[in-house]
């Protein structure tokens, strides 16, 4: 499930930055794990950008998670 492997990478040491796609094409990045809050039972997920704007993301449009960096690649 992305939700568990969100979780996983916000608690990675050291933190590795990730992005988040959606169903309707849209890439949020999480740069630290402050930009990011997962709701305890996991059925959403709120994303703050560079503008510190929040974005609420219901899990089930969670389509992908991809790394960035180093061990860049889609999880």
């Amino acid at each position: 499930m992305l939700i568990q492997r969100i979780r996983e990478l916000n608690r990675a040491t050291p933190f590795e930055p990730y992005s988040v796609r959606v169903t309707n094409g849209s890439v949020y990045p999480v740069p630290h794990p402050d930009f990011i809050l997962v709701s305890p039972k996991g059925g959403w997920v709120d994303i703050a950008d560079e503008n510190d704007n929040a974005h609420f993301i219901s899990a089930i449009h969670i389509m992908e998670v991809i790394l960035q960096g180093a061990r860049s690649g889609k999880t």
